[in-house]
């Protein structure tokens, strides 16, 4: 039961990260026009921030939008694939999944499935 508690726990930490941790970072830096305000042309070691920043500068308010939509189901995505290696090795508690696959339990959280109670699973 205790690994099963866990399992539930670690996937909806991994929800939690889509859509309000690590992976919102990006997508929101798309949405606002500005990668990194302090990324300046004239500094070698953020040349990639600055090239970011130019590059949303050029996009109007929807196409930031896909942007970040796309931001966010890679970030999706990677989380995703990682479910499906750690499924593939059988790595505890990933072996407790509660509809098939750890993947589908990430991805049913992700769109608002509630885990069944103790009585209906």
């Amino acid at each position: 039961m205790q690994d099963k508690l866990v399992y539930r726990k670690l996937i909806d930490e991994m929800v939690r990260a889509c859509r309000e941790g690590q992976g919102q970072i990006g997508a929101r830096r798309a949405r606002s026009g500005v990668w990194n305000a302090n990324a300046q042309s004239d500094q070698e070691a953020w040349a990639d921030q600055h090239a970011m920043n130019l590059l949303l500068s050029k996009l109007d308010a929807s196409d930031r939008v896909v942007l970040a939509t796309m931001l966010e189901q890679e970030f999706e995505s990677g989380i995703h694939e990682s479910l499906v290696i750690l499924d593939a090795a059988a790595i505890k508690p990933f072996d407790q999944a509660e509809e098939g696959t750890p993947f589908h339990d990430f991805v049913g959280r992700l769109t608002g499935w509630e885990w069944p109670t103790q009585g209906n699973h």
